[in-house]
């Protein structure tokens, strides 16, 4: 078998996380001894479109316990590599930032392109190759490396591999191929679920709504039982409910849809839960109420939230509570109605069918566990000379920049680690 070129480093995956590890080890062992490989025309297309093409690069309170999966296993990797530090090597790369609401960390001119270039020119800048249209379709373990064949019949050789092929999040802008080099390597891999992603409802719930925006509490109840709670803009779709307070409950959701189980839990029903008047009090919104219906008592009941809520909103909460009351005169309504009414601007249930799928993810949830890596190098403890980093890890965070600093931290210790390795060897 012909060998096309070899090299101490081969990264596998042109996205953050191989990105980030190709420029360290390539920083620490000169030029023409990395190789970028990617699998489509072009690297860090999947990076361009986060962030809404702004890019969250980081968040300045990103730290193992806001994390999921494997998360506690990472702590050695996030106290190794901080936010801190992270912002300093993208100035070294010349690219410098500014921070935003909540920790967030946003280029200085607001492109998510900065960001690209700043790793590209970094990379070339230490002599590193970059190879794209380079899918790799198999791995071999060689004595003197790893082997990888190419799909298009090419074959390297490689020391060390650095993996960091992603997850399955966004196919049609990630160059994911289904193939896990990892697998064939010897690891394992978790049950992989869609995360930050629009939760799906019946659609007769949600018809009415579809467009409308407004602000208020999501809880995720697992039968009856309050599991986690966001607060933050509620969207109204065709098929269910989104926004980042929605998006950050999505896990919970997948899960569910997936095994019947949250967290962990058989779980045999759960909903969303929606506090429309988060502020105000179970009494309050009551008093609320008495108080609209005492200024407009001919009002229609359908209408009597217009000032309180947008429109729509208010009239299918009313429709929810009241029925076929809905057209009656506010002032006329007997019975417990303030208490019904308020009940369901302090708890509207959504019924969970599941979430959209793979396409409209942001993040893979699950992955390789990170019980079969030595933490915080990440090197692989089943294959040697393997390294390991970003989504295709058991490691994922909410919304707000989380999921791009664990690329980074994981795809620096995966590229520090394998170079310094190769110098040591090489000594």
């Amino acid at each position: 078998m012909d060998i096309t070129a070899k090299y101490e480093i081969a990264v596998v995956g042109g996205g953050a996380a191989g990105l980030m590890a190709a420029g360290e080890a390539a920083k620490l062992l000169g030029g023409g001894k990395v190789a970028l490989l990617e699998a489509a025309p072009r690297v860090g297309k999947k990076l361009l479109a986060t962030g809404n093409g702004r890019c969250n690069i980081t968040n300045l309170s990103a730290a193992w316990p806001v994390y999921h999966g494997d998360a506690p296993l990472a702590r050695e990797v996030f106290e190794s590599i901080s936010p801190a530090e992270v912002l300093q090597q993208f100035e070294a790369m010349g690219l410098f930032c500014r921070e935003e609401e909540q920790g967030r960390v946003y280029p200085q001119n607001g492109q998510a392109s900065a960001v690209l270039d700043a790793l590209r020119l970094f990379f070339q800048k230490q002599g590193g190759e970059e190879l794209c249209g380079a899918a790799v379709v198999q791995v071999k373990r060689q004595k003197s490396g790893y082997l990888l064949s190419l799909e298009d019949g090419r074959t390297l050789l490689a020391s060390r591999l650095i993996l960091a092929q992603g997850g399955k999040a966004s196919p049609q802008i990630s160059s994911d191929q289904g193939i896990s080099l990892a697998r064939q390597l010897g690891h394992s891999q978790t049950a992989l679920l869609p995360a930050l992603v629009q939760v799906t409802v019946p659609q007769a719930r949600v018809r009415a709504l579809k467009g409308v925006r407004c602000s208020g509490a999501v809880r995720f109840l697992a039968d009856g039982h309050a599991v986690r709670q966001e607060e933050g803009e509620i969207q109204f779709t065709e098929r269910g409910l989104s926004g980042v307070c929605v998006f950050q409950l999505s896990r919970l959701a997948a899960e569910y849809a997936a095994s019947k189980t949250v967290q962990g839990k058989p779980c045999k029903n759960v909903q969303l839960a929606v506090d429309l008047l988060p502020e105000s009090s179970f009494q309050e919104v009551c008093e609320l109420l008495r108080c609209l219906a005492s200024i407009y008592p001919q009002l229609a009941a359908r209408d009597l939230l217009f000032g309180v809520l947008p429109k729509r909103v208010g009239q299918q909460v009313m429709a929810s509570a009241l029925s076929e009351k809905t057209g009656e005169p506010a002032g006329s309504l007997g019975g417990p109605w303030l208490k019904t009414v308020a009940g369901v601007l302090k708890g509207w249930a959504f019924p969970v069918t599941g979430t959209l799928p793979w396409q409209y993810a942001q993040v893979t949830a699950g992955g390789v566990p990170l019980a079969e890596l030595f933490l915080p190098s990440m090197e692989s403890r089943i294959s040697s000379g393997v390294y390991l980093a970003g989504e295709q890890l058991n490691v994922d965070g909410d919304c707000g920049g989380f999921n791009l600093h664990w690329a980074w931290i994981s795809g620096m210790a995966a590229g520090r680690s394998a170079a310094m390795a190769a110098k040591e060897e090489n000594a």
